[in-house]
């Protein structure tokens, strides 16, 4: 049971944090600034889609307050890097973080955190038994 329970609270974190990225990335659409919590979730899911991708150390580079925190978040997001199929996910979201932030880079991490969000919602519902 006790695994249970921390895998769902590290899914509903995970989307939450998705959540919180994605209201970022409006603002910054809107004219606004990548402020340095939009820039540090970017790189750090861009840093982890590297380690899953190059077989490096996974919680090796990420920063202190990175919200990808279990194993069962980095399943999540190697989940979503997939269904993006061959795009480069890691190079189109650090277009996030260039001065200026590149309207294409910022539409496509839109979607992708959304998709994060979506998958994390979807794993916490399904430990409850409220999915499918």
């Amino acid at each position: 049971m006790q695994a249970s329970m921390t895998d769902s609270s590290s899914s509903l974190s995970l989307a939450l944090d998705a959540r919180k990225t994605v209201k970022a990335l409006y603002e910054l659409q809107k004219g606004g600034e990548a402020n340095d919590d939009l820039k540090r979730a970017v790189e750090d899911v861009s840093t982890s889609l590297k380690a899953l991708s190059t077989g490096a150390p996974l919680f090796a580079n990420l920063s202190p307050s990175s919200p990808i925190e279990s194993y069962d978040q980095f399943q999540t997001l190697q989940e979503v890097q997939s269904a993006f199929g061959g795009e480069d996910v890691e190079a189109k979201l650090e277009l996030v973080t260039k001065e200026p932030a590149d309207p294409e880079g910022i539409e496509f991490a839109i979607a992708f955190f959304s998709a994060l969000e979506r998958r994390a919602r979807q794993k916490f519902s399904q430990s409850y038994g409220f999915g499918i």
